[in-house]
């Protein structure tokens, strides 16, 4: 089993913020923290600027896990959206995440078929599968 990951709503906003801001390509960035603690959302440059794919130009992923590290964060995960799909990795997203992301780490998927009320699932992804993992929503006081 996968650890639990927890996260602020404001976090989740972001993402889903970047989602709609997107349209109508898919979005994607990283996501920083510590082993069960996302901490901060990284939003990247769809290098495909598509709106059925997504990767992250290799130079701006090295320089955005820089900025973390120099934050005292690691890389935790990365997200991306889904503009006409459910929230579930496809099978493209689950061989390119097996492929080129090594370790199984947390990736969020936010489908924005329905702009008004986006979905947002997490999933790790390892040897070509993906599990679901629950997440935790925590508001700031």
């Amino acid at each position: 089993m996968n650890p639990a990951i927890s996260l602020q709503d404001d976090h989740l906003n972001a993402m889903i913020r970047h989602a709609l801001a997107d349209v109508p390509n898919e979005c994607c960035g990283l996501l920083g923290g510590g082993s069960e603690v996302i901490t901060s959302v990284y939003p990247a440059e769809n290098a495909e600027a598509s709106p059925y794919r997504f990767s992250i130009d290799f130079k701006e992923q090295r320089r955005l896990e820089e900025v973390m590290a120099a934050e005292g964060e690691s890389l935790v995960g990365f997200y991306h959206s889904h503009t006409g799909s459910p929230a579930r990795p496809s099978p493209t997203d689950i061989r390119m995440m097996t492929t080129f992301f090594g370790p199984p780490i947390i990736h969020f998927v936010i489908s924005i078929a329905d702009r008004k009320n986006p979905e947002v699932r997490a999933f790790y992804i390892e040897n070509g599968e993906s599990q679901e993992q629950g997440f935790t929503v925590l508001s700031e006081k």
